[in-house]
């Protein structure tokens, strides 16, 4: 049975298919993995999977919340991973797929609506564990600027949401935003600053879902 990892935010630009995208692709080096793009018309993660072309990648549109159970289970018996990007602001697609994810990562930046937005999911994320007990949920810092301020900022902010966070924090750099035009992740690139923090969060992630964590030693 596939792990289901769901990338989702109610508000928009906060970085989820940068997440998605280069989840999949580190991913895709030792598993099947299945990409759910239901941020349509937009359609980032689509655009990137075709234009990268890896045959471990297989991708699923979903136009609506309904079809949001029916494709993973499409995908189910070729993946060992389903990442999921949904769109913003849209309840309906949340509650659909944490029904049935094992994970929800919460990408948000260091900003106050980023945390209004991310107060309401985590009402959504309450009353979906009455149904669905094995669903972790984990805050995803994106975007972030090396600052005082930003620092300050987060400190304590994960636990005012009454959420866990990934210590990995993923910053602001020109690399996320050349890869995933390219249809490249960011192992690829030349940014050994952006690879080391993607390597944590890949690591930090597979550990929510069990999975062996990969040997970079060789990198």
């Amino acid at each position: 049975m596939a792990k289901i990892i769901v990338i989702a935010q109610l508000k928009g630009g906060v970085g989820k298919s940068t997440l998605a995208t280069n989840l999949a692709a580190y991913l895709a080096q030792n598993f099947r993995v299945g990409l759910i793009d239901a941020d349509l018309p937009q359609g980032t993660s689509s655009q990137w999977a075709a234009l990268r072309d890896d045959p471990n990648i297989i991708v699923l549109g979903c136009e609506s919340a309904a079809q949001v159970a029916a494709a993973a289970e499409q995908l189910d018996g070729q993946c060992d991973v389903i990442v999921m990007d949904l769109p913003p602001r849209s309840v309906k697609f949340l509650r659909e797929a944490m029904a049935i994810s094992d994970l929800l990562l919460l990408p948000l930046t260091a900003s106050a609506p980023d945390i209004w937005a991310t107060e309401s999911v985590m009402e959504l994320v309450k009353e979906c564990k009455k149904t669905n007990s094995r669903l972790t949920t984990r805050l995803v810092w994106n975007r972030l600027r090396a600052t005082r301020a930003t620092a300050d900022f987060l400190d304590g902010t994960a636990k005012a949401l009454r959420a866990k966070e990934l210590s990995s924090h993923l910053s602001l750099r020109t690399a996320y935003v050349e890869c995933i035009g390219r249809g490249l992740y960011v192992e690829e690139w030349h940014d050994p600053r952006a690879k080391a923090e993607c390597r944590v969060l890949l690591k930090q992630v597979m550990k929510q879902i069990k999975l062996k964590e990969p040997d970079f030693s060789a990198g």
